[in-house]
């Protein structure tokens, strides 16, 4: 196949985006698949920082008796805040945009009187304790909104800690590395949680994303996956409408330009779903229909002859083919691809299964970087032989189909060969 027919693929396959249904079941991991339960051991995590904090400023009290009340305006007002943002959890579990950013917002009036109440006194060992608080409260809502909006304001309290430390360390010498440690405390636990959700997050999302694909191992030959039933589901209603309303007598014959242009869009979109379901098989659905897959793999099939395996030998190619690309984010320095091409052979007569030819090049990614699963996985698709190259590597599969498995059996390789005729 040429380079010009490869690239068309990759670009047919990059514009496609998962269905909504689909979507939201492989995005929704901070109210389900485990997300509740992260959530919930966070909001424990930062209780328990947060109550270390509150018995520091109590031991601190005794020192803010000739400056004035102390930390505890601080602390009224950030338990204000908690309190505020705690109830609106309670009866409503989405925090609307507006409220999430003004309770943000407040949380400068507790970090402010912190910071106003222990200024100057450092060389005492007074350092702030409710604007480091503050910092700990960032901890379940990066859990619930997202990580980069609270470890940008949980980053903005270590900085103004670390400023007012700075501005005392003439007098207060060796007191300012417990000032430094209080301003670490207010960013760093907000910065492991981000880490550890992203982490999380990617790791269901991947599975999920296995999940989702992995039904198209089942369907027979000339089933659609989701990008195409919701297609034609479109497609069908668009022409019942259509059709309905030249029947009722809305639309008089012949038809005027507008309804004319619409039946040929209508007409020209039917086609192509035609021609291209011709030779989309659950291989191309798999690939297409994946986050992780999409984009990385180019599957390269005219004749459909990937339709022609078992189960069992769709499980192996599609989980080798996860393999693959698992290790290798999309924004990585060096760019991971593969093409897969399946060809026909000749028969090996009536009593020998018929078979066809596969190949996997991978380019972008040495053989030793690859992980040995993925090969064992692609060894129950048929006898496979590993070719190194220069910039990467090829694995050619000679594929064996039962002829008398229901997707190998011969009448589906005599549409494969008629596809291709």
């Amino acid at each position: 196949m040429s380079d010009a027919r490869i690239d068309d693929l990759r670009v047919r396959s990059r514009s496609f985006r998962r269905p909504a249904r689909s979507a939201r079941v492989a995005g929704d991991v901070r109210e389900s698949h485990g997300g509740r339960r992260l959530a919930t051991g966070i909001t424990i995590a930062a209780a328990f920082i947060i109550l270390g904090h509150l018995v520091h400023a109590i031991a601190l009290a005794p020192y803010f008796l000739l400056s004035g009340p102390g930390p505890w305006p601080a602390w009224i007002a950030l338990a204000v805040v908690v309190g505020i943002g705690v109830a609106s959890r309670m009866v409503s579990r989405t925090l609307p945009d507006w409220l999430y950013v003004l309770l943000l917002l407040a949380l400068v009036a507790p970090v402010g009187l912190d910071l106003a109440a222990s200024a100057g006194l450092l060389h005492h060992g007074v350092t702030p304790t409710a604007a480091a608080a503050a910092g700990a409260v960032l901890m379940p809502v990066a859990a619930v909104r997202g990580t980069r909006i609270p470890l940008a304001a949980a980053g903005a309290i270590a900085v103004a800690i670390a400023i007012q430390v700075l501005m005392q360390v003439d007098t207060a010498r060796t007191g300012a590395v417990a000032g430094v440690a209080v301003a670490a405390s207010a960013v760093m636990p907000v910065l492991l949680v981000a880490l550890a959700i992203d982490g999380f997050r990617r790791l269901v999302g991947r599975e999920l994303d296995l999940s989702l694909v992995q039904s198209t191992v089942a369907t027979s030959r000339s089933a659609v996956g989701m990008r195409a039933s919701e297609e034609l589901a479109q497609l069908d209603f668009d022409a019942e409408t259509l059709l309905d309303d030249v029947g009722s007598g809305r639309i008089a014959i012949p038809l005027p330009g507008e309804a004319a242009e619409r039946a040929g869009t209508l007409a020209a979109r039917i086609r192509v779903r035609l021609i291209e379901g011709r030779t989309d098989t659950w291989l191309r659905h798999a690939v297409t229909e994946s986050e992780y897959l999409n984009g990385r793999i180019t599957v390269d099939d005219p004749n459909g002859c990937a339709a022609l395996l078992a189960q069992s030998q769709r499980d192996g190619l599609l989980l080798g083919l996860w393999l693959l690309t698992a290790d290798h984010p999309k924004k990585s320095a060096q760019p991971m691809s593969a093409v897969v091409r399946c060809r026909e052979t000749a028969d090996h007569g009536e009593v020998e299964p018929d078979g066809f030819a596969m190949s996997i090049e991978v380019t972008g990614v040495p053989r030793r970087r690859i992980d040995p699963s993925a090969l064992d996985a692609i060894g129950s698709v048929g006898v496979h032989e590993v070719v190194p190259g220069t910039d990467g590597f090829r694995v050619d599969i000679d594929c064996r189909v039962d002829p008398h498995s229901p997707a190998g059996s011969t009448s589906a390789r005599a549409a494969a060969r008629s596809r291709g005729s």
